[in-house]
């Protein structure tokens, strides 16, 4: 995987920002419960997780883009801007499990090598807030299948393996 990290990232964007514009804007404020994050703050979290991932395994501190503006345009911008940004970045080549990454997970200190910060840490959590997104703009009537989430999947618009 090391050498196609960066792809791989691209392509997680990709798929976020492909889930985000068909959310019509006002679901962005909407939470699935009263004491999580809104579907905005969960795909802003997401896109910044990337880049969380790449800068310490090229051995700098991550520069983040979250702004405080708020909306689906600065949703859209976040994601398109890290994306660029990550373009931007020397490739990484090979993972180095001899580096240890320390980070914040919650009110945790972890310190692990560089694959279990890929595998364990950054893409789980960008996946558990994509999904956020994910679930709120399905649980509220968006249009959005599986296709959307991992960019392979393809269905009609009116299948359901449940009403089949």
């Amino acid at each position: 995987m090391s050498g196609h990290i960066k792809q791989l990232f691209k392509g997680y964007l990709l798929q976020l920002e492909t889930i985000v514009n068909k959310v019509p804007p006002e679901l962005f404020s909407v939470s699935l419960t009263d004491d999580m994050f809104s579907l905005e703050m969960n795909a802003k979290i997401a896109a910044n997780f990337v880049l969380r991932g790449y800068y310490p395994l090229l051995g700098e501190e991550a520069v983040l883009l979250m702004s405080d503006e708020v909306g689906k345009a600065a949703v859209v911008s976040q994601i398109i801007a890290t994306r660029e940004l990550l373009e931007t970045l020397p490739e990484i080549r090979c993972i180095d499990d001899s580096k240890v990454i320390t980070d914040k997970a919650g009110f945790s200190e972890i310190e692990v090598c560089q694959s279990d910060f890929i595998h364990r840490y950054i893409v789980p959590n960008y996946f558990f807030h994509m999904g956020i997104v994910y679930a709120i703009a399905k649980s509220n009537g968006v249009a959005v299948s599986k296709g959307d989430f991992d960019g392979l999947h393809s269905y009609p618009a009116d299948f359901s393996f449940v009403s089949s």
